[in-house]
């Protein structure tokens, strides 16, 4: 069950309407939604040539404030939808999940006969094991220090509610906020992300508590990612190898035979 709490890795339109309603009385000026999206866009452009990279390091897992585990966590990920994860109990290899972009594969060691599961790439919500709503997609994208950013239709920079720094807000019509992206004073470093439902009410928040360069790029060195309420995990990155050589094969997991 330890394995299942890590891997098993959305409501009202009152907000929306007065989100609505409140650009309506405030619309942002043009040099603000300007600025907005030229920092979007330089966000999203972080550590884009960083196609290939591998990882190792200490995983710890909390549920309902709790600690349930720390235990050693291996990593190589390619691209935006490859990625492949092996997770240590005792010092031996236990849970082994991949993605090759189409399937989403899953082997766990376990008394009897070891599980295995594999099931479509584009349905991999990792919230049955993390009980987090997050995606492989979007792990891939945080271990490499990127920020996944949603469709928006509008972007607005605020200044933080609390301690130094700027919040951009990306609202889509119809939903109401989609995304909060908090930066530091400089306007150059993400701290933190945060996703939102329709319904307003928040998916998932990553913090990027430390950050490490390797090579020319900027990745974590310790990341974690929270639901918010009862459920978060922090990730100690102790190595991390950019550009690294790979294989099609290191991201498909074969069913036992």
């Amino acid at each position: 069950m330890v394995v299942l709490i890590l891997f098993g890795l959305v409501a009202g339109c009152s907000g929306m309407t007065a989100g609505l309603s409140r650009d309506q009385r405030q619309p942002p000026d043009a040099a603000a939604q300007a600025e907005a999206r030229a920092l979007l866009a330089v966000i999203g452009s972080r550590n884009t040539g960083l196609n290939n990279f591998k990882g190792r390091g200490a995983i710890k897992v909390w549920q309902k404030g709790q600690l349930k585990f720390k235990e050693k966590i291996f990593w190589i990920g390619s691209g935006t939808d490859k990625v492949r994860v092996v997770l240590t109990l005792g010092g031996y290899p236990a849970v082994k999940m991949a993605s090759d972009g189409k399937w989403f594969y899953y082997y766990e060691v376990a008394a009897g006969d070891p599980i295995y599961k594999k099931i479509a790439a584009s349905n991999a919500n990792l919230k049955r094991i993390l009980s987090i709503s997050i995606h492989t997609d979007d792990v891939l994208s945080l271990l490499a220090g990127r920020v996944p950013i949603r469709e928006y239709n509008s972007a607005l920079l605020e200044p933080a509610e609390t301690g130094p720094g700027y919040v951009l807000i990306l609202k889509k019509r119809w939903w109401g906020i989609r995304q909060k992206i908090y930066l530091d004073p400089s306007k150059r470093h993400v701290r933190q992300v945060e996703f939102y439902s329709r319904s307003g009410s928040l998916i998932y928040r990553a913090r990027f508590d430390e950050m490490q360069p390797v090579k020319e790029y900027l990745v974590p060195a310790r990341l974690n990612i929270t639901n918010g309420s009862d459920a978060n995990f922090e990730l100690d990155i102790k190595d991390f190898w950019a550009d690294v050589a790979v294989e099609p094969s290191m991201f498909v997991l074969n069913p036992p035979k």
